[in-house]
């Protein structure tokens, strides 16, 4: 069934036989994808020229040079092609092609434009923030490359074998920081810094985009060799997410495990190989924890939830597991062997997803209510009024409460106009520290250093963009993810960019968008977009 999917969808414009010129510029634009695929997802993430040493100065230099060259070759060549003739039916065609998705594009690319237009710190806006640079140029960027590879990816070679490989480099090599071992001399060692990414916080939004690939494809995939293939990465990404360092890998694991429990219902196979993943996960968590029970030195960074994932919690997970997996398998056996067997065994046991989801929105009632007490009337919790989770302040969340907080205090001191296109692209900090109120409150509550955004992409694009620019960059991810699921129903390979979407939203609620993570998620947007265009083609 897998390989029927593929070779319908991979046929879907292809070039004739007869190479005139526009199946020659077609095949070209094609072909440029995957050279840029090729420097974007291996090179790119690799590169780091002088080491930790300016890193991210060096990145976004390669990654906006890489875009610049791709643009001058490849703008000519897709106009070309879209002038050939029959002009107007290709016009009409491409009119007609687009999605809802696009739609979200466009309105957050004319918000941009309108926020760069109006914006008072245009020379700040242009690039963006030093050490950042996410303003409107790159912005320009990520959406020429969610369009290039919507369009042009032609699925001829499946990039996802690719994707994974190029990450597991990064991921292995980050592993092996995190015990102490340096296979390269990245000229400044500290456990802030990790693999060819540094900052852990900026590794951490690469790894949210990419460990879904793995996890996805190992439950998913009816290939034996995809499937030992993403279950050996599965258990170095996910091992390296328990000793990574930053909190936030949990929320994207977590939730990523969450969707694939839902949709693990649909086949048996699919529950199996779901308890396999949480096998490996506590698996890997315990190897690590014997190693560093022999070696406590060796462990680079100490964080309270790395040992509680190299404690007992992953190790009675993992015999719990253990077992389900094995009475599942019997019980399918027996099942499968009754004559008057019909559907899937695992859909007898519906109700347990309901009731998981049941239980997760009871708890997550449960906690606002008490964190929303305890604010208002501190020490009204008894013992539990001790924790900061409990209280919502500068402190909660890592400093995330405070973040948060400034980042709404800035967009309260907006104009009209402003809230309604924001402040401009990256220009979150130089607003900021240009009113004296906000600048004296800022230094006081970030005394030696400088906020540069809101540690939540939503606020921040809140701030930058205006209310405008915020909703439209959540219709993308929200329009893109509905569709892939009700694609998925006939092509589960949809479930992948579905799940990355889903882990970056969730991550980068706590974190930041960045020049090696926000590339990547419109790479997928486009890759799921490219899928879902091709199945359509192929009637899937």
């Amino acid at each position: 069934m897998e390989a029927e999917l593929a070779e319908k969808r991979n046929n879907v414009g292809l070039p004739e036989k007869r190479w005139n010129i526009k199946n020659i510029l077609r095949f070209f634009c094609s072909a440029g994808v995957y050279i840029f695929l090729f420097f974007l997802v291996f090179v790119y993430s690799l590169y780091a020229p002088e080491g930790y040493i300016q890193i991210a100065t060096n990145k976004y230099l390669f990654f906006r040079k890489l875009c610049l060259i791709t643009a001058v070759v490849m703008i000519p060549l897709i106009i070309l092609y879209y002038m050939m003739p029959p002009f107007k039916k290709r016009l009409k065609n491409l009119i007609q092609s687009i999605s809802v998705t696009d739609i979200f594009i466009i309105l957050f690319l004319s918000v941009n434009i309108i926020s760069f237009y109006y914006t008072d710190y245009r020379e700040e806006a242009l690039w963006g923030t030093s050490g950042w640079y996410m303003g409107f140029g790159m912005q320009l960027f990520f959406i020429g490359i969610y369009f290039l590879i919507s369009r042009f990816y032609d699925g001829g070679i499946d990039v996802l074998p690719f994707f994974m490989s190029a990450s597991f480099i990064v991921f292995f090599w980050g592993l092996l920081n995190r015990f102490s071992i340096y296979p390269v001399d990245m000229h400044y060692k500290h456990e802030q810094f990790i693999s060819s990414l540094g900052n852990v916080n900026w590794f951490c939004g690469f790894w949210s985009v990419f460990f879904v690939t793995g996890v996805v494809l190992y439950v998913i995939t009816e290939k034996f060799w995809m499937r030992i293939f993403s279950g050996i990465y599965s258990v170095v990404a996910l091992g390296l997410a328990a000793v990574e360092g930053s909190d936030s890998a949990f929320l994207s694991m977590g939730v990523v495990f969450l969707f694939l429990f839902l949709i693990s219902f649909q086949k048996t196979d699919y529950m199996k190989r779901l308890l396999e993943l949480g096998i490996f996960y506590c698996s890997a968590c315990q190897v690590m924890r014997i190693i560093v029970k022999f070696d406590r030195e060796s462990l680079s960074m100490d964080t309270t939830m790395m040992w509680i994932m190299l404690g007992n919690l992953t190790l009675s997970a993992l015999i719990v597991l253990c077992a389900v997996r094995v009475f599942i398998g019997k019980r399918e056996k027996e099942y499968a062997e009754k004559e008057t067997a019909k559907g899937e065994w695992i859909w007898k046991y519906k109700w347990f997803q309901y009731t998981v989801i049941g239980i997760i929105t009871g708890i997550m009632i449960i906690y606002i209510v008490l964190l929303i007490v305890n604010t208002r009337a501190p020490g009204s919790l008894g013992f539990l009024s001790k924790y900061s989770i409990f209280l919502f302040d500068g402190r909660w969340g890592s400093a995330r409460g405070a973040t948060w907080r400034d980042g709404l205090a800035i967009y309260q001191s907006f104009s009209w106009r402003e809230r309604l296109f924001g402040a401009g692209q990256d220009c979150f900090s130089i607003y900021a520290y240009n009113i004296p109120e906000l600048s004296a409150r800022l230094q006081e509550e970030w005394p030696g250093s400088r906020l540069t955004n809101a540690h939540n992409e939503c606020i921040t694009h809140l701030v930058n963009v205006g209310i405008f620019g915020m909703l439209s960059f959540i219709g993308i991810l929200w329009s893109s993810f509905k569709r892939l699921l009700e694609r998925a129903a006939k092509d589960p390979l949809c479930y992948v960019f579905a799940a990355a979407l889903l882990s970056y939203f969730i991550h980068n609620q706590f974190s930041f968008s960045q020049v090696l993570n926000t590339p990547y998620i419109y790479m997928m947007l486009g890759v799921g977009e490219s899928l879902m265009r091709r199945n359509a083609k192929a009637g899937i």
